[in-house]
């Protein structure tokens, strides 16, 4: 019996996303799929990813398994409202073709990076109640394009969550959806002999990278982290939807190649805006970690009554 090639380029790409997941707790697929897809298509990239994402998400959540019971309320929610989203984005994707879901990876990316640079913050008071229909946008758009860290990260930064909080309620969300779309591309026969062979060279990297990522995040600044892998990810996605929009014929080459250039210059802007508010690039510990039984008062002022002896 044959082994499975090892495929080198991304087996390297897989590595510097498993040190960005373990070190902030999500942007595993979100870096990956955009390059990967120079390399193979959507059909073959998914399942691989979804089964290695699924593994490490588990694993975060275990790392993460002292505050497990009290960020569920948080989570439910959002898991709740995944699986009519999932399921529609896994039938979508037997029916577009690979340029077309390309574009809308590409497409769904590069607001939420923009969005993330700019520090946008606002958050939802009623979060239960919207929970659901984040929950399925985000199944929707994990099951087509295995990317859901960016807009979720988006939802739970706004929601002033600790460090530990925010990396156990994203682990939650984001094993119930690699969960979900699993079976779902089972029961639709995605998992190819092609997909099955990428596995090795996704999973080997990401048992090296994963923990490398977590001890890297106790001495580096994790703003000053996000911020540069933000923004390189933007540059990426740049061109990568440069690249399909010319594919397509949407636009002329050099129309296309002026919007690039106007993207990375003001990614590069927001970048330098960010990295100028920060003190340092060293880490900045969080408060105390909250005890298994409760989450941290300040964290969650705005949702959950606290006392002032609950606060001393």
């Amino acid at each position: 019996m044959d082994l499975p090639t090892f495929n080198v380029p991304i087996a390297v790409l897989a590595f510097f996303a498993a040190v960005l997941n373990g070190a902030i707790g999500y942007g595993f697929s979100s870096t990956v799929t955009p390059i990967a897809l120079f390399f193979t298509t959507n059909k073959v990239l998914n399942p691989a990813l979804v089964l290695v994402e699924l593994a490490v998400n588990a694993t975060l959540l275990v790392r993460e398994r002292k505050i497990f019971r009290a960020m569920w309320p948080r989570a439910w929610p959002v898991i709740g409202g995944l699986l009519p989203g999932v399921i529609a984005g896994s039938i979508l994707l037997n029916v577009l073709a690979s340029t077309s879901v390309r574009l809308i990876v590409y497409a769904a990316l590069l607001p939420l990076i923009v969005l993330q640079l700019l520090g946008v913050a606002r958050p939802l008071r009623r979060e239960r109640q919207t929970g659901p229909f984040v929950g399925t946008g985000i199944g929707f758009l994990y099951s087509l394009t295995t990317i859901s860290g960016p807009p979720l990260a988006l939802f739970w930064r706004n929601q002033g969550l600790s460090k530990d909080q925010f990396r156990c309620v994203m682990a939650q969300v984001r094993t119930a959806e690699a969960s979900f779309t699993a079976v779902s591309y089972l029961s639709l026969g995605y998992f190819t002999p092609s997909a099955s062979a990428l596995i090795p060279s996704l999973l080997i990297p990401v048992l090296i990278g994963v923990p490398l990522g977590t001890l890297l995040l106790t001495r580096f600044s994790r703003d000053f982290f996000r911020a540069v892998v933000m923004e390189a990810d933007g540059v990426i996605v740049a061109y990568g939807l440069n690249s399909v929009l010319i594919k397509l014929k949407l636009m002329s080459v050099a129309v296309a190649d002026t919007l690039t250039i106007a993207v990375v210059v003001v990614l590069g802007t927001l970048l330098y805006r960010n990295l100028r508010s920060l003190p340092g690039i060293m880490a900045v510990h969080d408060a105390p970690k909250p005890h298994a039984a409760g989450w941290s008062a300040d964290a969650v002022a705005s949702s959950v009554p606290s006392s002032p002896l609950d606060r001393s």
